[in-house]
């Protein structure tokens, strides 16, 4: 199984933004999306326990910017995950953590620094809920959306600045700071979606009482995809970043009218999908248009 193969078999719909983006992105946004997910299949990974899930996560982090983690047995832990795609990703991580490595230095630095806060957010999770565990506090999980998530709104911010001659009409620092709000809201979308099955399994990371607010929350912040897509000049790149932000908000819709007992999330369907990636087309060539599909999706 290629990489290309791996990719679109572990990041489902993301792989889908990954596809769009120009290409001068592409490379990095893939090679930062795999080693995060191979990241998050060793920390859920059964038959190993958590205190050896929680040593390879740290071994990493303290191995950034190096060629390889010496802790990490590509064999041994390959074998384990049921899914083939994860199991070519865990063993094709040594050659990923070392294709990092080989990236130039600013390259290497941008990938390091959200792979640092990834694996932060990761170990968090990992760590902080043991049986008993309490839900999350407010500060907790606005730290925990940052850092597994807000900081991917940065990196991508950062890369695209990098890569791309004329990448927005507004300054870096401002849309730093829209698309960490970006990056959380997607986030917290995804934890209120899974709430159910997380709290079935110990993980409380949205108590039943704060639902509604946080689901405010979360449109909040989503509402900065509007203006960070409207600001940037490529409509490729444009098209690729909205994506994410209709279809979350398509997602919170549906949770809303979600049956209270029901345990597995509902998603935003295949068909309804296509339709919002041919409804989203328009703003390839018109920034304007931006406005009209947030107001739609959001309404």
């Amino acid at each position: 199984m290629n990489t290309e193969e791996i990719l679109r078999r572990t990041s489902r719909s993301f792989y889908l933004t990954l596809r769009l983006l120009p290409h001068a992105m592409r490379g990095d946004a893939s090679l930062g999306y795999l080693l995060a997910r191979a990241m998050d299949t060793i920390a859920d990974t059964p038959g190993r326990s958590l205190a050896q899930r929680a040593d390879i996560l740290h071994a990493a982090a303290a191995s950034l910017g190096a060629p390889a983690i010496p802790a990490y047995d590509a064999a041994a832990w390959s074998d384990v995950p049921r899914d083939l795609a994860e199991r070519y990703l865990l063993a094709g991580l040594p050659s990923l953590w070392h294709r990092m490595a080989e990236r130039p230095s600013p390259a290497r630095a941008r990938l390091s620094g959200v792979l640092r806060c990834i694996l932060e957010g990761q170990i968090f999770d990992l760590e902080r809920f043991g049986p008993g565990a309490s839900p999350l506090a407010e500060a907790e999980l606005e730290r925990y959306t940052f850092l597994v998530a807000g900081s991917v709104g940065e990196f991508w911010t950062d890369l695209a600045a990098a890569e791309l001659p004329r990448f927005s009409a507004d300054p870096q620092d401002v849309m730093r700071a829209r698309g960490r709000r970006y990056g959380q809201a997607l986030q917290l979308v995804n934890i209120l979606r899974d709430r159910r099955m997380d709290e079935a399994m110990g993980r409380v990371y949205v108590s039943g009482d704060d639902t509604a607010r946080w689901a405010l929350q979360a449109r909040e912040w989503l509402g900065e995809a509007g203006p960070y897509c409207q600001s940037l000049c490529s409509g490729r790149l444009r098209y690729a970043t909205l994506l994410p932000a209709l279809l979350g908000w398509r997602t919170l819709s549906i949770d809303a009218s979600y049956a209270p007992g029901e345990l597995t999330p509902m998603k935003v369907s295949r068909p309804e999908v296509r339709r919002w990636m041919r409804r989203a087309l328009p703003v390839w060539w018109s920034r304007a248009a931006v406005a009209r599909l947030v107001r739609e999706a959001a309404a």
